[in-house]
């Protein structure tokens, strides 16, 4: 085998990510995405996240989650997954542009 062969293997490799990744990108501007559960827009609002984690020990630890309006705190451990408390969840923090006036912080003293 010469460099030239390794050249070929390279650049075919190259094509058929290419094509997949071009392929991936069409679905989603198609509207298929839903059918392909990997592949999210960008700009869809997240209902799930993972607000902090505490571990207890090398085996077990704590996992604040938030679905949509609930936080959940799950331990997880080697038997398995334990829901120890279901809350509703504190606001989400919007941050405010600098120089946009705000009614309620803006009160006429007089």
């Amino acid at each position: 085998m010469d460099v030239i062969d390794f050249g070929r293997y390279f650049a075919a490799l190259l094509l058929v990510l290419g094509l997949l990744g071009g392929l991936a990108l069409l679905a989603r501007r198609a509207g298929l995405a839903h059918f392909l559960p990997s592949i999210q827009r960008s700009n869809a609002p997240r209902r799930m996240e993972v607000a902090s984690t505490l571990m207890l020990d090398p085996r077990r630890r704590v996992v604040l989650v938030r679905v949509d309006d609930e936080e959940h705190v799950i331990l997880l451990g080697l038997a398995g997954e334990t829901v120890l408390d279901r809350r509703p969840a504190p606001p989400r923090f919007e941050p405010v542009e600098p120089g946009i006036a705000d009614d309620t912080a803006q009160q006429d003293p007089s």
